[in-house]
């Protein structure tokens, strides 16, 4: 499966992201490359802020989306 993950460079995003990876899903993460941005290099990287901006993710389809980091509804709704 093709997953986006909001977040996934640190705290719990760190185990979705690996145990997805080690389950051969392919993944892309959308962080704001502060914490440990090389981690994972064989994900494809999208540096953004979700409180900022999240258009470039619209232009893209994936099977599921993982969200590591929405901890008010405002940054949900502006991600869905």
């Amino acid at each position: 499966m093709k997953f986006l993950v909001l977040g996934g460079t640190q705290f719990v995003g760190r185990a979705i992201v690996e145990q997805a990876l080690a389950a051969g899903h392919e993944l892309t993460l959308f962080h704001r490359g502060k914490t440990d941005p090389d981690a994972f290099p064989n994900c494809r990287h999208i540096i953004g802020d979700r409180r900022v901006d999240v258009s470039m993710l619209c232009q893209e389809n994936w099977d599921a989306v993982i969200d590591c980091c929405g901890y008010l509804p405002r940054e949900t709704r502006m991600a869905v």
